[in-house]
């Protein structure tokens, strides 16, 4: 069995609402702003045999003021490192491409990978045509604004070992957007916080 801080694990902002279900054997997360609605975000939680997985559905800033300010990526660093902590092997999510979302260039950018699709590999320039994942686009600023105009929704993965990749990718994009590598931003568990147990299969809570 594992106690699990769900305020922590989602990364939720100081202050924000958490809302808890269980479907499908896997221990549903919704955090959301208590005051106007300013954000909102969806996790799942789930065991693959002796292994944690932790889904992001994805974080929503809806006020437009609020946004391009950095917090996202302070959501995502705390969900992070108290993953870490508990012991989660990796994060899940889709980077989507839409009108109003681009998580297809943000989540890469924060260190997920995923493989490139084969019409994608088909129509890479000459230069980065050996490129067989997203990160492999990423690591080079050619890469990067590459797939900034042509990029698609792809599934993406964070391997939440230390020293993996994925932890190279957001250390160096947290330095090259703030001067310095990310500080550990890992939420003490709050007494009283939220709290389950986690079990096996279905019987989650």
């Amino acid at each position: 069995m594992l106690v699990v801080d769900v305020d922590s694990v989602a990364g939720a902002p100081d202050g924000a609402r958490v809302q808890l279900g269980a479907s499908g054997g896997q221990l549903d997360i919704d955090l959301s702003d208590p005051i106007a609605g300013r954000y909102s975000g969806h996790n799942y939680l789930r065991r693959e045999g002796a292994e944690l997985v932790l889904r992001n559905g994805g974080f929503h800033i809806h006020l437009q003021s609020m946004q391009r300010k950095g917090l996202g990526l302070r959501v995502f660093h705390r969900q992070l490192e108290n993953a870490r902590l508990l012991g989660v092997g990796r994060i899940e999510t889709t980077a989507g491409r839409s009108r109003d979302e681009n998580g297809y260039y943000t989540w890469p950018r924060f260190g997920f990978d995923g493989a490139l699709p084969a019409k994608i590999k088909l129509n890479l320039p000459p230069g980065l045509e050996d490129a067989r994942t997203v990160l492999d686009l990423m690591e080079c600023e050619t890469g990067r604004l590459w797939w900034k105009g042509h990029g698609v929704t792809i599934r993406v993965v964070f391997d939440v070992a230390d020293g993996s990749r994925s932890h190279t990718a957001f250390a160096r994009d947290v330095h090259n957007r703030l001067g310095a590598p990310p500080a550990h931003a890992a939420k003490a568990q709050p007494e009283g916080g939220q709290k389950v147990v986690l079990k096996t299969g279905a019987d989650m809570l």
